[in-house]
């Protein structure tokens, strides 16, 4: 498995349209920042045929500390979750 840093992807970006390395790097941060705050502010981006990113929260709970035995209260926290849209399933089975 290969794992795509932000630099592979302003690479490719830059071959793909032309663009010099130094712009691509600045609007594909911006895209990244934007996405950011869409995500801190309304909880969803939906990327027509990518996919949807959705913020969801977990609720306050109860737990074990497995040393001491003693129960302790586990703060709600959010997390985010992606939903592949269907051209990328489609691209991913090929």
């Amino acid at each position: 498995m290969v794992t795509c840093t932000k630099k592979d992807i302003v690479r490719e970006v830059a071959l793909k349209t032309g663009i010099d390395i130094v712009n691509v790097k600045e609007i594909v941060q911006a895209i990244f920042d934007t996405m950011c705050e869409g995500l801190a502010q309304d909880g969803n981006i939906e990327i027509r045929n990518f996919g949807i990113f959705k913020v969801k929260g977990t609720p306050e709970r109860k737990a074990r500390n497995p040393k001491t035995s003693e129960i302790i209260t586990v703060p709600a926290k959010k997390h985010i979750s992606f939903k592949p849209g269907q051209e990328m399933k489609n691209r991913i089975n090929q």
